[in-house]
């Protein structure tokens, strides 16, 4: 993705916003656990180092990325370790790209469109913000927390169905009710029918 428009403190907001739903992303994208040595999650130490440090520049920014994952040696190859991540900045301070690598291939249509307008919402959302919490979702309703923040990314309505269908369909839980569809009474079943 192109990552011009980003500042340090829009990239920040981006990592923040994918350490908070990580794990219910990468089991909506259902992961292979073989794969995760190519699509890393967030590195803990990074997050708490720019939330710390605010990086006011790419350069501070950059080295925050290679010291906390042990990569700052060969800067500037194209595989740089650091690159394995679900959310790869090495591409942006290498080029200006923002890569997501946490993605299966697909050949199916609404998928790879699920997948292009989730991170186009993702990165939109990481610009527009002011700040964003770096603190881990935890859910007893899945379906439900990722619909929830669908919608908040932007992808509401009928053009954005098909993410959120895709993004849903491998979650547990009711994307409509956090708690469960609510159960009818028998009495309240003969109230509806008369």
């Amino acid at each position: 993705m192109d990552g011009a428009n980003h500042t340090p403190k829009t990239l920040k907001n981006l990592i923040n916003l994918m350490c908070q739903k990580e794990n219910i992303l990468y089991k909506a994208l259902q992961i292979d656990p073989q794969r995760l040595n190519y699509c890393k999650k967030v590195n803990e130490e990074l997050v708490k180092l720019i939330n710390q440090r605010k990086p006011q520049t790419f350069q501070q920014l950059s080295d925050m990325w290679y010291t906390s994952l042990n990569a700052s040696s060969n800067r500037s190859s194209h595989y740089n370790g650091s690159r394995y991540h679900g959310l790869n900045l090495h591409s942006k301070f290498s080029g200006q790209t923002v890569e997501f690598r946490c993605f299966n291939s697909s050949l199916h249509a609404g998928v790879v469109k699920a997948y292009i307008q989730f991170v186009l919402a993702l990165s939109h959302q990481g610009i527009t913000q002011k700040r964003a919490s770096s603190r881990r979702s935890v859910s007893d309703n899945e379906k439900y927390t990722m619909r929830c923040w669908l919608l908040r990314l932007g992808l509401n309505g009928e053009e954005f169905e098909t993410c959120r269908l895709h993004m849903t369909k491998h979650l547990s839980g009711d994307s409509a009710f956090r708690h469960g569809r609510p159960l009818i009474t028998p009495s309240q079943l003969v109230l509806a029918t008369v």
